[in-house]
């Protein structure tokens, strides 16, 4: 990920009240926030359902079985 680059908008007093991203780093944010929230959504999954099987687990299955 590039450094974010970042603007900050003032009021009169100086306070710091808003931030403006240019669009790589605001797509990049949007882009790292749906991989956080697939990676949640996977453990929640898996928490919930014990009899999912990890993909690696799942490939040596198949190909003990000869379907692979």
């Amino acid at each position: 990920m590039h450094p974010i680059q970042k603007q900050y908008v003032t009021n009169e007093s100086g306070t710091k009240i808003a931030v403006q991203l240019d669009i790589r780093s605001f797509q990049q944010l949007e882009e790292y926030i749906e991989l956080l929230e697939d990676r949640i959504d996977l453990e929640l999954a898996m928490k919930g359902s014990p009899d999912l099987t990890n993909w690696d687990d799942f490939v040596k299955e198949l190909r003990g079985e000869g379907k692979l």
